[in-house]
């Protein structure tokens, strides 16, 4: 197993030299076995890695029990570790969540407290991924649920991703690593466990291989999934304008792929995704225009064949600026570099101090790239037609010199790409 581990690592490119790997480990089979496997070929890689565990305290003595257990293990074997004793029951009442979002939101920010780079390793695996695929196709899920848990998301991997629970209790057997079990997952109250029990074991007498194949069909929706959602990406960047988002241009797209940039466009502004019902009422303004509420309280507008938000969402307060510095060579399209989706392409040697975003100012002047005049941010929302309301949201991404990017209309001539650059800015906009 230990070497299927480690391709999956080089096939989703999840561990560097250097990296800490904080493992999320509770003391079941399965964070035992990844535990156990990363630690003996830790220096392979040249990872530290560091174990951690939470004790969400809705458990009792059983808690404390796994808890003692995960130290004294990584006391033995010279692993750092480090437990966080959390009270998830009240920090769920506090803030009107369930038991299971709240706990992982705790989890979450506790593994990423070690470090702003840190490689959060769980130890989701195959027959994990394949409850999730078959729990969300009973829930009537889009592609986007059907391709399950993924093996790499953000800074979070998953190892096992293609190991089944059998193999891993197998290999646990085998080595002799010790684990406790949760007494919960044979409670069939839980939804999942249902699956787990009583569905699963009944298609694996239809078709031994079911966890194999189900593995083969959510590979094939993951790669559907990635090529649509490409071509999502660029039907936002097309659409994209002073104040919003054309109308036009998204009800000219695929069904398909208007349902996915609509979904992307409302995420990127409210950090709200749309349900069925919620996505099929923006669906109707695009044709008919006015303005309508869906889940989260989310205000969506159409007039004058712009999509935006009306709301403090849509403020620069929920902007977000991601760097990144590479060589020219690494980008294989330079023509092209414009239309990236939520990307902005800059000539490091031409940008002066921090890069920074801001409300518009009085005085600010650009010169876009494309029309080579200088224009006062005034004159260009008139232009353009920007509604009053909307130009103080619109993001100023600026550095020491002035304004480099205003959001969704251009660049600064003077910090673009050109032939003679040699290092390139990418700045990515995300709200």
């Amino acid at each position: 197993m230990i070497n299927k581990v480690k391709s999956v690592i080089g096939k989703y490119d999840m561990l560097s030299e250097g990296v800490t790997v904080v493992v999320g480990v509770s003391g079941g089979s399965d964070s035992m076995a990844l535990l156990s496997i990363l630690n003996s070929i830790k220096d392979d890689y040249g990872i530290k890695l560091i174990a951690a565990h939470v004790n969400h305290g809705l458990r009792g003595e059983s808690a404390d029990r796994d808890e003692k257990f995960v130290a004294d293990f990584c006391n033995s074997n010279g692993i750092e570790c480090h437990i966080l004793k959390a009270d998830v029951a009240a920090e769920a009442k506090e803030n009107g969540m369930g038991f299971e979002e709240c706990g992982r939101k705790v989890r979450y920010k506790f593994f990423n407290s070690f470090g702003e780079n840190v490689i959060i390793a769980t130890a989701h695996n195959l027959s994990d991924r394949t409850e999730t695929f078959l729990f969300n196709f009973a829930r009537g899920s889009s592609l986007r649920g059907l391709c399950s848990i993924p093996a790499v998301r953000d800074n979070i991997i998953r190892p096992l991703i293609e190991c089944t629970k059998d193999e891993i209790n197998a290999f646990c057997e085998e080595k002799s690593i010790e684990y406790v079990t949760d007494e919960t997952n044979s409670d069939v109250s839980y939804a999942r466990n249902r699956i787990r029990h009583n569905v699963v074991s009944q298609l694996k007498q239809i078709n031994p291989s079911f966890e194999a194949c189900a593995s083969r069909c959510i590979n094939s929706l993951n790669e559907d999934e990635a090529f649509l959602n490409a071509l999502a990406h660029d039907l936002v960047r097309s659409s994209e304008k002073a104040g919003g988002y054309d109308t036009e241009i998204l009800s000219e797209a695929a069904l398909p792929l208007m349902k996915r940039a609509l979904i992307m466009i409302t995420e990127m502004n409210t950090g709200v995704t749309p349900e069925y019902r919620s996505l099929e009422k923006i669906i109707a303004l695009l044709k008919n225009g006015g303005n309508t509420q869906i889940n989260g309280g989310v205000i969506v507008r159409v007039r004058k064949e712009i999509l935006d938000f009306p709301s403090e969402s849509s403020g620069i307060s929920s902007v977000e600026l991601e760097t990144e510095i590479v060589n020219i060579k690494e980008i294989n399209n330079l023509q092209n570099i414009s239309n990236r989706y939520l990307e902005y392409y800059l000539d490091c040697d031409k940008i002066h101090g921090k890069v920074f975003v801001r409300c518009r100012e009085a005085g600010d002047k650009i010169t876009l790239a494309k029309r080579n005049c200088t224009k006062s941010l005034k004159k260009l929302f008139n232009e353009l037609s920007v509604p009053p309301e909307k130009r103080d949201s619109i993001a100023v991404i600026a550095d020491d010199n002035g304004l480099l990017i205003l959001e969704g209309i251009g660049i600064d001539k003077r910090a673009a790409v050109t032939e003679k650059t040699e290092n390139v800015m990418i700045v990515r906009v995300k709200r």
